[in-house]
């Protein structure tokens, strides 16, 4: 008799593979285990770098050794002129590029330029993934710049501690420097501050959670083939008959 559909070991690694890539993507759904890789908060200063339509300031940064897919940017804003009363509305824009030649060279996504209402004179304001125009996938090893700009009417990219501090990265990011231009982005030059506030937080990019279910099961079913020759082996010295004729029998596909 011929065994029809899948056989008992492909049906075995397909409920496997699927459990494990189900409780990897539960695991790492966007807002839960998002990561912070690399950052300056708080915003603990008043004033901060002026930025607005011409005056553009970038933080470059390099990614780790996997990909990973942009979370969410937490920036530090202030009001320009400082003594304006809260609540009060300036427009910002927060844009990733590509880098070329140590400098910010391809607007890769952006949010546009967004209002924000200041609550605070050093407030921190977030914009998540669905603040870009697109989804956004970080190539592994690769520099990008974390660009802020604004309209004519100018806003404060605030700041944490004296201009030489520098931002704190992990997970295998890598901070590179601060750069800032007069002509939107068309020249750069070295920022002697390197504080300005903000955090970068990331997810694991999909295809590498299926790299690791597919790890997973590998590595479970190579577990569960020692320990089925053990039992094997055990019964064996017993004089007991083993499992493996009646195993073998069905994967040739017949009883």
């Amino acid at each position: 008799m011929v065994r029809s559909g899948r056989s008992p070991f492909c049906a075995e690694v397909t409920r496997v593979f699927a459990g494990t890539l189900a409780l990897l993507l539960a695991l790492h759904m966007p807002g839960l285990q998002a990561e912070v890789v690399i950052s300056t908060l708080p915003n603990t200063n008043l004033g901060g770098s002026t930025v607005s339509d011409t005056a553009w300031k970038a933080m470059l940064f390099t990614t780790g050794s996997s990909p990973t897919q942009l979370d969410s940017v937490v920036v530090g804003l202030n009001p320009n002129p400082t003594t304006e009363s809260t609540p009060f509305t300036q427009q910002v824009k927060v844009s990733l590029f590509s880098v070329s030649g140590g400098n910010p060279d391809t607007e890769l996504l952006t949010t546009g330029l967004v209002s924000v209402t200041m609550t605070a004179r050093q407030g921190v304001y977030t914009f998540d993934a669905s603040s870009f125009t697109v989804p956004f996938t970080m190539a592994s090893n690769t520099p990008y710049a974390l660009v802020l700009s604004s309209d004519s009417s100018t806003i404060k990219w605030g700041a944490n501690g004296v201009n030489s501090t520098t931002p704190t990265a992990s997970a295998g990011f890598g901070y590179n420097t601060f750069l800032q231009s007069t002509d939107a982005g068309v020249n750069w030059t070295t920022s002697l501050a390197t504080n300005n506030a903000f955090a970068i937080s990331v997810v694991p990019e999909p295809s590498q959670l299926a790299l690791l279910a597919m790890g997973a099961v590998g590595s479970w079913w190579a577990f569960r083939g020692r320990r089925r020759r053990r039992d094997g082996n055990r019964l064996r010295s017993r004089g007991l008959p083993s499992r493996g004729g009646a195993v073998g029998s069905w994967r040739h596909g017949s009883l």
